[in-house]
């Protein structure tokens, strides 16, 4: 569920800090490339896109994530062949009802891969695995059929999560070329995933630092409705980037990023729909009268107004940006927010984003009885993120609390 956050008065004494400057953004012919973008020194790092097929959570997506991606913008499909992993030697698509079993990434989370969207059988299912409160592992219980971006077909189990490696197994359809890899998250420390390829059985370190960028440029798949998915391309938003999107303004040269509703938790708000194909012309159409302003995790803001999509030809995104905002030490006694906690449930660390409005802020969990169990003073403004260890927390309910002088912000957060 998408949740808005409200930036308000905080932001309204911020003045201009630099002026527009016009970007061009290339994925190439074709889209050949990924593109993570920085916002404050235009720095892109463009990595090719068809060198993967599978994406495992890493450290910084959250040291308890389980999430697994695919590779749909490329064309990689997905498909949850059935609960009985005892049913592997014998898997039989005959009669195998494809369109109903079809799975996709989430486009509104990083966090939800396509194994992990899947209707739940209990609080513990994770999506291609179960979490056992006994060893604190996750075990595989689904077998998959994926397809390549090459056409080909294979099965698919991912086995575990334990320790902070997946292990998996994948064969042809009918058992032949079996193959079982493994993929470890430290070896992708400070990044967001780590990826494989089964078309080559390898793990693949793509990913630049997570902090060292804030949008992507991709392609990937999205829902239409009704079962209908669709590749696009578009603009993604790192983890704990923040975006509003304000239509219909009468003058973008004046519109202020002050009051608007910012998304943190919705990774797709710059997405795609600012353009449409015009099968007229031959050429895109940029929608009139839109404006974005992101919220970098360093708390600057950015207004982005897209120009022109140069479509396949090219993979050019034209647009102008500017920042409207930095964070400066008048804001210490405006309100401190909490914005995101990932994971929740959570059990070894959890991640928190938030607007930070002072420079003396205290992070604190309490116990339902009341008790503080944990404490960390933080001194930072502007947008923030941190990751604490909760491992040694009992399981239960919490709540996360972040308290300044003038304000405190709340959530409830449950161990696992």
């Amino acid at each position: 569920m998408k949740t808005n956050i409200l930036f308000l008065s905080a932001l309204i004494s911020a003045n201009c800090l630099s002026a527009q400057v016009n970007e061009t953004v290339s994925m190439t012919a074709g889209y050949a490339n990924d593109n993570y973008y920085t916002l404050e020194d235009g720095n892109e790092v463009s990595i090719a896109r068809d060198n993967w097929d599978l994406a495992f959570a890493s450290n910084s997506l959250g040291g308890a994530s389980s999430t697994v991606r695919i590779n749909g913008g490329m064309g990689t499909n997905c498909w949850l062949y059935n609960n009985d992993i005892t049913q592997w030697a014998s898997l039989d698509t005959t009669n195998f009802n494809w369109s109903a079993n079809q799975l996709v990434n989430s486009d509104a989370s990083w966090t939800t891969g396509a194994f992990e969207n899947t209707t739940p059988a209990s609080a513990f299912d994770l999506g291609w695995g179960t979490y056992s409160l006994v060893t604190h592992t996750v075990e595989g219980d689904k077998i998959f059929i994926l397809k390549l971006a090459n056409g080909a077909y294979k099965k698919l189990i991912i086995n575990s999560l334990i320790s902070g490696v997946f292990s998996f197994q994948y064969a042809d359809l009918n058992g032949a070329n079996p193959v079982t890899s493994s993929l470890t998250k430290s070896d992708y420390l400070d990044k967001n995933f780590g990826y494989y390829s089964l078309q080559n059985d390898q793990t693949i370190d793509r990913d630049p630092l997570s902090d060292s960028w804030d949008i992507l440029f991709t392609k990937y798949v999205t829902d239409l409705g009704g079962g209908t998915y669709y590749p696009v391309t578009g603009v993604l938003a790192n983890r704990g980037v923040s975006v509003a999107q304000v239509n219909n303004v009468g003058n973008v040269n004046t519109v202020s990023y002050s009051n608007q509703s910012f998304d943190s938790t919705n990774i797709s708000v710059l997405g795609y729909d600012w353009k449409s194909y015009s099968f007229g012309s031959g050429s895109y159409v940029i929608t009139d009268s839109l404006v974005y302003f992101v919220g970098t995790t360093s708390g600057d803001v950015f207004k982005i107004i897209f120009t022109a999509f140069g479509g396949s030809a090219n993979g050019d995104f034209i647009f102008t940006k500017e920042k409207v905002y930095t964070v400066s030490v008048a804001e210490a006694k405006e309100k401190t927010k909490i914005l995101d906690v990932y994971p929740n449930p959570a059990s070894e660390n959890l991640n928190i984003t938030f607007a930070g409005g002072a420079e003396q802020t205290l992070l604190s969990i309490y116990d339902v009885s009341g008790k503080e169990v944990f404490q960390k003073q933080i001194n930072n403004i502007g947008l923030n993120q941190e990751n604490i260890d909760v491992s040694n927390l009992d399981k239960g309910i919490y709540i996360l609390m972040l308290t300044t002088e003038n304000s405190n912000s709340s959530k409830k957060i449950i161990i696992q």
